[in-house]
């Protein structure tokens, strides 16, 4: 059984009390999150900028690659070009979210071959709380280059602290769009009957709040500093770019891993 629309249940609670709080850094658009927690056309929305200063934040898009399912198989290769451009300007702690357990490894097995020296760490599926604790404890404040591979909307994409120096880089590989699924496609059917955006409700929005999460793992403290990277052609999209929050509007493209690379060093320079 799936919930299709918590939105009634919601409001009818919310409605008992005097006033109803919401928050969080990730609740974009404000407009889906209002209707489907509750609250909707009456809902009093309000977006703050965020407190970190921007200057200390590199977020580029790698728009040169495509990640849909069938163009995968012929872009790992390019993949772990973007991955070793992001992590050449500096040595630290960096993690690749990928939209898939197969995706990361078959990226996984050609980066290690090419760059055998750099020290991995993958997530593997249905680790037990110490493993977890183990994956995270590798992320130390040792001046060394070290890379993780997870997945996009799994445990290390989400409520995981890294402060400092424990993490200087996320690599997002697609736009979050979860599996095609009967699921998915029962909420595609609901929304686009009930609301006329039955895609963007089912796959897009939960999207891009995967990716967001996902971005979110660098800076944690207002003297953290790290970079973004956001690998596929559809971050160039006029419609992609409108999910961007306020605080991403000085996004840098990069049409392949050598202007990645100069983005990236330019970026470090500045705190040398």
């Amino acid at each position: 059984m799936i919930c299709l629309d918590p939105s009634g249940v919601l409001d009818a609670c919310m409605n008992r009390a005097h006033a109803a709080v919401l928050f969080s850094a990730t609740l974009t658009p404000l407009d889906y999150f209002a209707d489907i927690l509750g609250g909707g056309k009456h809902a009093v929305r309000l977006s703050l900028p965020s407190p970190f200063d921007p200057k200390r934040f590199c977020l580029a898009a790698a728009v040169g690659v495509s990640t849909r399912y069938e163009d995968r198989e012929k872009s790992y290769k390019k993949i772990s070009a973007l991955i070793a451009a992001t992590v050449s300007a500096k040595r630290g702690n960096y993690i690749v979210y990928f939209p898939s357990y197969l995706y990361m490894e078959k990226v996984r097995e050609v980066f290690a071959k090419k760059y055998p020296s750099v020290e991995l760490v993958a997530q593997t599926r249905g680790m037990s709380a110490a493993e977890k604790e183990h994956f995270l404890d590798a992320f130390a404040d040792d001046q060394k280059l070290r890379i993780g591979f997870c997945v996009l909307g799994g445990s290390f994409s989400e409520g995981v602290d890294l402060p400092g120096k424990r993490l200087i880089g996320s690599i997002i590989v697609g736009t979050g769009l979860p599996g095609i699924s009967n699921e998915r496609n029962i909420l595609r059917d609901y929304y686009e009957t009930t609301r006329e955006r039955g895609y963007d409700y089912a796959y897009v929005y939960p999207g891009m709040n995967r990716v967001l999460q996902a971005a979110g793992r660098v800076i944690r403290r207002e003297d953290d500093c790290g970079v973004v990277v956001l690998i596929d052609d559809r971050y160039a999209d006029a419609r992609t770019r409108t999910l961007f929050p306020d605080h991403w509007q000085h996004i840098k493209y990069a049409s392949d891993s050598f202007e990645l690379a100069e983005i990236v060093r330019e970026f470090w320079e500045k705190f040398h």
